[in-house]
């Protein structure tokens, strides 16, 4: 990358991870409805809009590769060399969402050595929360990366706040699940402060989960059902959202990587952040830094560095539809006819997807994908208001 292509526009965490504990979440709820009250978010029931869904209404079509880790994201602290070095890498499809609370965690363990120059590896939303969750602990933070906003994995997230695509059913170890939900809880609590707040594009929407079959209801949403205002689960209804018969329904938050992502940029920048563009092949490139603590969110590019195997890709391949203002809804589901399908508002467009190709590092958009994805969504508008 050129540099000129370079746009800028707690210690209680851990403690409480240590020990077993999770972090309540009856605070949090409250502040959410506080928040919604005024969100002009319709009720869960409320009759929707159908998105209109075409190939002449397509602005963009992208691709990102996901962090995907089978037994769940990597954070924790070692030693490699004369460094001191916290990995937080690898949180799939939920790097969003997570970032807040992982950045807590992470910063936690810095604190604990006691370092106050740290170096970042890697500028996506992990290597910002993290370099700013520092920064407001009083520490003199440096990034280095190869690419920075808006080249980065993270700027081309979906980003509805629902952590997902973390881990292999069954693959996580408590440990790992157990920080998963306090991560979520931090995070959340966090993003509310940011919502309608235009500088960060953070808003509330509602959002549908669907399926053609029952549902399983047997383990919460990461962080708890409680951080899901007004949740609603496995749901059966003849009148069902696009005749899909059951759902899960709930508020939550839409986060749009490419405002909120230059908000962080600028933050990080005034309070005195440095950016060093760098690339790493080796842990060698890494020991050769100035600083002695190392933050490492590079994502994919751990593997190699770190020599991760567990690491692998998880494509996924969007396209954005012409702005409507009056959808304030998400939805996702496996559709029995046309496959894997999500839609989530932004101000900047509607975004539509999905697909999750695990292993797969093809970077090149797939056209019979976003016509599958074009004609999937609109088949779902049509019966909208069937």
């Amino acid at each position: 990358m050129q540099r000129r292509d370079f746009i800028f526009g707690t210690s209680a965490a851990i403690a409480a991870l240590s020990s077993g504990t999770l972090v309540g979440c009856t605070t949090v709820l409250s502040q959410a409805e506080e928040f919604g009250a005024n969100n002009h978010v319709r009720p869960i029931g409320s009759p929707i809009t159908p998105i209109q869904s075409s190939l002449d209404r397509v602005t963009r079509s992208v691709v990102g590769l996901r962090p995907f880790r089978k037994p769940g994201p990597r954070l924790e602290a070692t030693t490699m060399g004369n460094k001191y070095l916290v990995h937080n890498y690898g949180h799939g499809g939920g790097g969003v969402s997570l970032s807040w609370g992982v950045a807590e965690i992470a910063a936690g363990l810095i604190r604990q050595q006691g370092s106050r120059e740290v170096g970042i590896l890697g500028s996506g939303v992990i290597g910002l929360s993290t370099a700013l969750e520092l920064q407001r602990n009083g520490v003199n933070v440096t990034i280095y990366a190869k690419d920075f906003p808006p080249y980065t994995t993270s700027n081309i997230a979906g980003a509805m706040w629902h952590p997902v695509t973390l881990f292999e059913k069954g693959q996580a170890s408590p440990k790992t699940m157990q920080m998963l939900h306090l991560a979520a809880q931090i995070a959340f609590k966090r993003f509310i402060t940011y919502a309608n707040d235009t500088r960060y594009g953070v808003t509330w929407i509602r959002q549908h989960g669907l399926s053609s079959k029952p549902m399983d209801t047997s383990y919460p949403y990461i962080g708890g059902d409680a951080l899901y205002p007004g949740l609603v689960r496995n749901q059966s209804s003849e009148n069902a959202m696009f005749g899909m018969p059951f759902y899960d329904a709930y508020y939550t938050l839409m986060i749009d990587p490419d405002i909120y992502l230059r908000a962080l940029v600028t933050d990080f920048r005034n309070a005195g952040g440095k950016f060093v563009e760098q690339s790493f092949e080796s842990p060698e490139d890494v020991i050769k830094l100035p600083q002695s603590s190392i933050v490492n969110c590079m994502g994919l590019g751990a593997g190699k560095v770190f020599n991760d195997e567990l690491i692998i890709p998880a494509r996924g391949q969007l396209s954005f539809l012409l702005p409507q203002s009056n959808i304030d809804y998400g939805y996702a589901m496996m559709h029995p006819n046309h496959g894997l399908l999500y839609s989530f508002p932004r101000k900047t467009g509607i975004l539509i997807g999905g697909s999750v190709g695990k292993g797969d590092w093809n970077t090149s958009i797939d056209e019979s994908e976003v016509k599958r994805m074009v004609k999937g969504h609109a088949a779902l508008a049509s019966l909208a208001n069937s």
